[in-house]
């Protein structure tokens, strides 16, 4: 959602980070029509065009906020009446707490340091196992680069991967490929480590 307000506009986002804009509004002289019954000149306070164009988008801000939430979760926000406070309240249900938020930042990186490999399972299930846990860090706030990452995901997979993995790891290109890409490398090796695993048991 928040990379979504972004690409509307640094004003829309705005509107969201800070709250809505407020008009510092000044005195301008009007004739005709607008002046007094009396005649004459008089002075009045309007918003400037760029005023107009601010609270334009903290409409649009608190409009695509409103019109995302679940039907479940309206009655959250519907006392609210800017995006700033939408926003901050959504953060809290879905976030957590400061220390909730630490918490799982832990719990993931010891989940991604301590990856080891499960006896009987598969590349697949390693690779979605593996991909939960960079998940989580990426919504703790934590990106790991391509090198770390797919350096970790090869440790983590059993002895039978060994010689594989020296065969991946001595190529350069292993610090720019995508997880992704890495794992269907692998998957294109995995009946052949699995025929070497047998032979070996058997």
């Amino acid at each position: 959602m928040e990379r979504y307000l972004k690409r509307l506009g640094r004003d829309v986002w705005r509107a969201v980070e800070e709250g809505p804009h407020v008009p510092i509004l000044s005195p301008n002289v009007v004739y005709g029509a607008e002046a007094r019954l009396g005649g004459g000149p008089t002075t009045i306070n309007r918003p400037t065009n760029d005023d107009l164009e601010r609270m334009e988008k903290d409409a649009i801000a608190f409009n695509e906020i409103s019109c995302s939430i679940a039907l479940d979760n309206f009655d959250i926000i519907i006392n609210y009446e800017s995006a700033k406070e939408i926003w901050d309240v959504l953060k809290n249900v879905y976030q957590g707490s400061e220390q909730s938020q630490d918490k799982n930042l832990t719990t993931a990186l010891n989940e991604f340091t301590n990856l080891k490999d499960l006896p009987g399972k598969s590349l697949d299930d390693s690779f979605k196992r593996f991909n939960l846990i960079i998940t989580k860090l990426s919504n703790a706030g934590t990106v790991r680069s391509k090198h770390e990452t797919n350096l970790q995901f090869l440790n983590g997979l059993g002895r039978h991967w060994t010689t594989a993995k020296m065969i991946v790891q001595g190529d350069r290109k292993i610090q720019t490929l995508s997880l992704f890409k890495l794992y269907s490398e692998l998957q294109a090796q995995e009946s052949t480590v699995l025929k070497e695993c047998e032979n070996v048991g058997g």
